[in-house]
Parts: C-alpha cells; structure tokens; sequence
C-alpha cells in the first residue's frame, strides 16, 4: 500500500469511528487479517469477532466484523474505497424497493440504507453464519428485512457452502442444505409491484438466475451486479436486452445496467 492510501485509510478509519476503542481495533485487526491473507495462512475456522461501533451519515450503529474471514476486506471496499457509489449515480431515481442478493454480513444493505433511509430492503443471503452476522448488524435499521436463502432461478433446497472466505461462498455439489429462493417469491411473497434496485453478488449463481425463469425481470429498474467467470458482460447484455436492459457502466467484474 502506497503512503497515500495508507494515511487515507487512517483517516477514513479515525473519521467513521466513534471512540478510540474501535478506531484502535480496526487498525490493528485490519493488519492482522491483511498479515494472515498476504502469508496464507489465514485460519478460517476462526470466528473470532469484534464489534466496531461506527458513525457514518450522522447515524451510530454497531458492527460486527470476524477478524480473520475477509469482513474486513468488504468493509473497506464498500465504507472506504465507495464501491458503489459511481453505479448508484447512474440509477434513474431514488430507489422505494431494493433487493440486495448475496447481502454477506449486511454491509452493502446498511450503505444502501444510510443512502436510501426511506427505502425497504431486502436483504438475502445464502450462509446460515454470514446470515447471523446479517442479522445482529442491521439490527438498528428497521427498514432492512434479512432474508436467509439462496437466490436462485428455482424455488427448492441447494447445497451451499464452502471453507473459503466468508464472501466466496457459492452453491455446489458439497456444502449444506440451504433454501432456494425464486425472484418471483420474493416479490409475490413480500407482495412488490416492483423492485427499483436489485444488487446481485452470488459467486456465479448470476448465470442461471437472469437466463432461466428470468420473467420478473420486467419488474426490476436498475441492476448492479459482479459477475464471475465464465459469465461475461457479453453474455449479461444477451440476457437482459428483452427486457430493454442497457449496460450503463461497466468496471471489470462490477457493472450497472438500467432500462433504455
């Protein structure tokens, strides 16, 4: 890391902090993963866990991060390094209805909330442990219903799970028993007229989701989404353009697409 982004990185630490106490265990957890990654041998079974108490948008809410099973990279990629921020500028409106798929530990939905106060999310996630953390983070935001499944094309029960990061997680044939959840369940069930925003991160599960049963697209007005490979951004515009989906922003593996 440059000395740049690193006294960036300290400030941004220092200024979405609220106390000492958590600016201190940020600094030294975040070396002692980034120490771990870099030598690989972090231990992955190890659910060693702080609570940060953070400040950010003149909110206060505590969050849970696991030291040593990469939460700590998705905080910094989505509070610090603003990941979504150029995709969110690109959104028609503001967002009523949003659906955040492969939600991890709930911090792509708690920066969607501290955006979108007045939205309700949905938040779905696959892992029972991520699903857990889910829930104790975004428990100071009423407006975030988490939703333990795994998005799929289908309605039914997939094997999930593996021992890699906590955000690498996917369907395969291993891992255990785990709910499927259809895109149209969700919106019968949680009776939605529409989905304005739907961000999709589901470690490849994107390929079958918006190629087959894919109707409910209609429903939906802007996409953000990661995709993973054998998934292209050439095959991604294929499948949306009957539903009159436009790629607005592509950045490698991270891209947005809206209604022309």
């Amino acid at each position: 890391m440059s000395f740049n982004n690193y006294i960036s990185k300290l400030l941004f630490c220092e200024n979405i902090s609220s106390g000492f106490k958590t600016f201190t265990a940020l600094i030294i957890n975040s070396k002692r993963y980034s120490s771990g990654l870099k030598k690989n041998n972090l231990d992955l079974k190890n659910n060693e866990t702080f609570v940060y108490h953070i400040k950010k948008n003149k909110k206060k809410f505590d969050l849970f991060l696991r030291t040593f099973k990469g939460d700590i990279d998705i905080f910094y990629e989505i509070f610090w390094n603003k990941t979504y921020d150029e995709h969110l500028k690109l959104t028609k409106k503001e967002p009523k209805i949003i659906v955040d798929l492969g939600a991890h530990i709930g911090m792509t939905s708690i920066y969607f909330a501290l955006q979108y106060p007045n939205a309700k999310i949905y938040a779905v996630e696959a892992s029972s442990e991520n699903f857990e953390m889910l829930k104790a983070n975004t428990q100071s935001f009423k407006n975030i219903v988490p939703i333990n499944a795994a998005a799929h094309y289908e309605d039914g029960t997939v094997n999930f799970g593996n021992n890699e990061l906590s955000y690498n997680q996917k369907v395969s044939e291993s891992g255990s028993p785990t709910p499927a959840l259809s895109i149209k369940k969700l919106i019968d069930s949680n009776e939605l007229n529409s989905i304005d925003l739907l961000k999709i991160d589901i470690e490849g599960g994107e390929i079958d989701l918006l190629s087959k049963n894919n109707s409910w697209l209609n429903t939906v007005g802007d996409i953000i989404i990661e995709i993973h490979q054998p998934y292209s951004a050439e095959r991604l515009t294929q499948d949306l353009k009957p539903f009159n989906f436009k790629i607005k922003l592509d950045k490698g593996a991270v891209l947005t697409a809206g209604k022309e």
